[in-house]
């Protein structure tokens, strides 16, 4: 069964590193092979303010069945990709990481490996509920734009008391864990951890 996937990336610094992974499917002849459908946004609402990308980024989130995370060396920094992984958790979607820094911009070159968004991002109990967090240099913070989740939203919080997310999903490495072989595993992996 094809899987319909949400690509989170650092659009600036990754696009030609991402754009290879999403396009894989060109050399393997068809979409059912790879296991996903693009649901990606590419950034392009953000001219029209807060509201409206988070706004964009919900419709295609609710509409996918796993969120991948594209992680290059800065994606950890980016608001929006923090955003996306909070709201696909509060939504149960399943979720996992590709580190994508070793592929080869045309203009650039590969990159150096960054941290990934899992360790900088959790929830903390408050008041019998599950408050979305962000690991800040000052610490751990309420994330902005999101609302408290009760532990039935998502299967994979119910085994854990505070969970940051990296103790959750799964990274791979695009070239390392031969990526082009195996993303639709990784997909039905993360879409049976979430129970889809």
């Amino acid at each position: 069964m094809a899987r319909s996937v949400f690509f989170s990336f650092h659009y600036d610094r990754d696009i030609m590193r991402v754009q290879q992974v999403k396009q894989h499917y060109i050399t393997k002849g068809t979409y059912t092979e790879t296991g996903f459908f693009d649901g990606s946004l590419e950034e392009k609402a953000k001219k029209e303010g807060d509201q409206a990308v988070k706004k964009i980024i919900d419709n295609g989130l609710v509409g996918s069945t796993a969120l991948c995370v594209l992680i290059g060396k800065e994606t950890y920094t980016r608001r929006w990709v923090d955003y996306e992984i909070l709201k696909a958790v509060e939504y149960g979607m399943g979720i996992f990481g590709i580190r994508i820094h070793q592929l080869k911009d045309p203009k650039h070159g590969a990159d150096t490996e960054g941290s990934s968004p899992f360790q900088f991002l959790g929830y903390g109990a408050r008041d019998g509920e599950l408050v979305p967090m962000i690991h800040y240099q000052t610490g751990w913070k309420d994330a902005p734009y999101l609302l408290p989740i009760t532990k039935a939203a998502a299967l994979y919080l119910k085994s854990v008391d505070r969970p940051v997310l990296s103790s959750l999903f799964n990274v791979y490495d695009w070239v390392n864990n031969d990526g082009y072989s195996n993303f639709g595993k990784w997909v039905e992996a993360a879409a049976t951890q979430a129970g889809k």
